[in-house]
């Protein structure tokens, strides 16, 4: 950054600014791993560490799904894939593991004039996406594996 100049009728100075710009805009179709920041009622919410609003929707998620609510909060709670007929094969989603998704659309809202206080923060841009594996043989080698 170099020394600032006041311009004739201007009141501000001006600086000449030098700087890189990174920007994440991924792809319909791109496949990425997150890490599992939010479950609730509405699917799962992950973060890749430098952006948290990618969302898997329910209806984006394995067949069958099951959500079992807290107690303390009926909207938050934990989902389960059951991936077969056996009695033990239930796989809960945690928020220690990390979930790859294929990006199914990248959305910007429209910037809000007014908020209420109680509402969530406001996402510049959301990626919703598919819960992404190539066999199932490769998800049961992590599940029993973890």
């Amino acid at each position: 950054m170099e020394g600032g100049s006041i311009f004739p009728g201007d009141d501000a100075p001006t600086y000449l600014v030098v700087f890189n710009l990174i920007m994440f805009r991924p792809f319909p179709g791109k496949i990425i791993t997150g890490k599992l920041v939010l479950s609730d009622a509405d699917g799962l919410r992950l973060s890749i560490g430098f952006f948290d609003d990618i969302y898997i929707p329910t209806h984006h998620m394995p067949n069958p799904n099951r959500h079992d609510p807290e107690n303390s909060n009926k909207n938050k709670g934990t989902w389960f894939w059951d991936y077969g007929e056996e009695i033990d094969s239930s796989f809960n989603i945690n928020y220690t593991d990390k979930i790859k998704f294929q990006v199914q659309s990248v959305s910007y809202p429209p910037i809000p004039v007014e908020q209420p206080k109680e509402s969530k923060p406001f996402a510049p841009m959301i990626v919703s996406d598919k819960w992404h594996f190539r066999r199932k043989q490769d998800l049961l080698w992590r599940i029993l594996h973890r």
